[in-house]
């Protein structure tokens, strides 16, 4: 055992003198463009976290969406937009935007964290990217701040959301040139086929150590893989992540792009729809494969097939259509515990 453990010491001591080294590079690549330089939020506010590279063509649709449900602030770091993102989003208030030109690739965490952490102090996060909306049980009839504060009422911290991948029923070439408001209302189709459903601390998952950090207060609570993108193109994406959490003592922000550690976790889940196809969803693709921005493969696996057939349709037997979010809670992709029905009043 001791040579075992001997032999590891080096590679942890690299391994934490990289992670303190890239830390502190991210930090010192990191501008403040425009904006307060922190926000000081009441225990019911909610600051949204959002790092983006040409998302201009999601900003106005986003910040209508968030906005409307009771997000208040937002810290926005971009990561070298070339479209007019940064100055699009300036025109909001309560905005901090900054700019960060490193390889998304090597530091996203560290931007994460960075955007995290250190500009805004109080209140909750909201940790969404900018094709993701978000929904949740009561939704109707509560806002985010009424979210909060049933939660910290009932001593959690953090909240699960289930991302459901929302396609159109035609060829991507011919949404291309849908504004964003108007592809929610055509990317109608979903799937709950071929999904991995595991128990929230189950050692199965590549995720266990991170969510071995947290407790759950319920154990129906679970992380789930693969989905629609699997089907079509042999993904094994992560469909769960932490999009609501208190900082605090103890909390780790997205120290992997769908985790935060150090969080107690609401026994129900949320809904994020998600909309990687819309808006030109090629060509963005095929940049990002050149500029060589992502770590994962999976882009390639999506340009591959559709490269393979151009007129390819995002759908096969046993699509769904137009979900609700009752729907989704009776067939299994949603959980809400008793408690939790009552709480939110569904």
């Amino acid at each position: 055992m001791r040579p075992r453990m001997s032999a590891l010491a080096p590679r942890r001591i690299r391994t934490r003198l990289e992670h303190h080294a890239k830390t502190l590079r991210s930090q010192l690549a990191t501008l403040h463009v425009s904006g307060p330089k922190k926000f000081q939020l009441a225990d019911d506010e909610v600051c949204g976290v959002l790092l983006g590279r040409n998302i201009s063509y999601y900003i106005p649709e986003f910040m209508a969406h968030y906005r409307a449900i009771g997000m208040k602030y937002l810290v926005y770091m971009d990561y070298g937009s070339d479209d007019g993102s940064i100055g699009m989003m300036a025109k909001y208030d309560d905005v901090i935007i900054l700019s960060n030109t490193l390889n998304f690739r090597d530091y996203q965490r560290y931007m994460r964290m960075h955007a995290a952490t250190r500009y805004a102090e109080g209140g909750w996060r909201l940790a969404v990217d900018a094709d993701e909306i978000l929904r949740y049980p009561g939704d109707d009839r509560i806002d985010l701040p009424g979210l909060v504060r049933r939660l910290a009422g009932r001593g959690q911290t953090g909240v699960v959301a289930q991302m459901l991948e929302m396609v159109p029923d035609c060829p991507l070439e011919e949404v291309d040139t849908l504004s964003f408001a108007e592809a929610r209302r055509v990317f109608r189709n979903y799937s709950l086929e071929n999904i991995s459903a595991y128990p929230y601390h189950s050692e199965e998952t590549p995720l266990h150590w991170f969510l071995s950090q947290n407790s759950v207060a319920d154990p129906h609570l679970a992380f789930m893989f693969g989905g629609l993108r699997r089907t079509l193109f042999s993904e094994d994406c992560c469909l769960s992540k932490h999009v609501l959490y208190r900082p605090g003592r103890g909390v780790v922000p997205m120290m992997h792009p769908h985790v935060t550690m150090g969080l107690h976790c609401a026994d129900f889940t949320a809904l994020l729809q998600h909309y990687k196809f819309a808006g030109g969803y090629l060509e963005r693709e095929r940049r990002r494969q050149v500029e060589k921005r992502l770590s994962h493969s999976e882009g390639d696996l999506r340009l591959a097939a559709l490269a393979r057939n151009p007129k390819m349709r995002l759908t096969f037997p046993g699509i769904r259509h137009d979900p609700t979010l009752q729907d989704l809670i009776r067939d299994g992709f949603l959980w809400v515990s008793s408690p939790a029905r009552q709480m939110l009043g569904v």
